[in-house]
């Protein structure tokens, strides 16, 4: 390897910081207003709290008031100069989001970061993958694929319009990509599939301002130890030989959404310890 000397009379401007050197405020989310649903709990609140450090006003969205309120309480603590807003909504019901979009409009100005993080599992009395019902399809598809729709048009077809930026990101599951032993997540397995399909039509129809990415989670726990035998009994099918932990969640989402990602679009990150899905 040569220890050479630049040649007599190299320009700095040959290699100018704005086309070699990380964009402007990576890592910084200054002046925005990001939206999170399921925002209560683990990795929700986790979220919250890392763009509100991250200098992002929230709008942390959840179904059940006093945890959502105990939960906004924490970040508005760890974050004192930050605004951080509630919301009850439940995402799968049409009213409900839009209602949201009205409030992220007249209170915050509009969004420039929505993080679709809340999900519904659907509740069904089937013993086997034939006796699910379409009740149990018809509330998970409403939470977990038109909730998200709902709230993306809701937030930024006007954005669309006028060239504003914006960033999307979709939390999927490894269900969405690979079947998991337990028959009855059929349902959610497969919203989640389809919420990955909608990011991918999203990210080209809505560039080149808008960016829309997806996550997926691995198991996650507050404490990172299993809390069931089910996240126990997974234990031997992650590398890294744990559960992840809320926080390990939050750093890709501000990732996504800070300018350190601003050519990067229509793609998904596992944070899974390694796992295989």
């Amino acid at each position: 390897m040569s220890n050479a000397s630049p040649k007599a009379g190299a320009s700095a401007d040959e290699f100018p910081r704005k086309t070699f050197g990380m964009p402007e405020g990576s890592f910084r989310l200054d002046g925005q207003v990001a939206v999170v649903t399921g925002a209560s709990k683990n990795i929700g609140t986790s979220i919250s709290l890392a763009f509100a450090e991250a200098g992002a006003d929230v709008v942390m969205v959840a179904r059940k008031k006093d945890r959502l309120d105990s939960a906004a309480a924490m970040v508005r603590r760890e974050a004192p100069d930050r605004r951080i807003m509630t919301f009850v909504a439940d995402v799968g019901n049409a009213a409900d989001a839009d209602a949201l979009c009205a409030y992220v409009l007249e209170e915050a100005g509009g969004a420039d970061v929505l993080v679709n993080n809340a999900a519904g599992y659907g509740t069904t009395k089937a013993t086997s993958i034939l006796e699910i019902g379409d009740e149990t399809w018809d509330e998970v598809h409403r939470t977990n694929v038109l909730g998200p729709f709902r709230l993306i048009r809701g937030l930024f077809a006007e954005a669309h319009k006028s060239g504003r930026p914006g960033n999307i990101i979709n939390v999927l599951s490894g269900s969405g990509f690979l079947p998991v032993p337990t028959p009855l997540a059929c349902p959610y397995g497969v919203s989640k599939a389809a919420l990955w399909m909608m990011t991918r039509y999203l990210s080209m129809s809505l560039a080149p301002h808008i960016r829309v990415n997806a996550l997926v989670p691995g198991v996650v726990t507050p404490s990172g130890e299993p809390r069931n035998n089910v996240q126990a009994g997974v234990m031997n099918q992650i590398p890294m030989g744990r559960l992840g932990m809320p926080g390990e969640i939050a750093g890709a989402a501000v990732y996504l959404a800070s300018p350190a990602s601003s050519y990067t679009s229509g793609e998904v990150i596992f944070c899974n310890g390694a796992r295989a899905w």
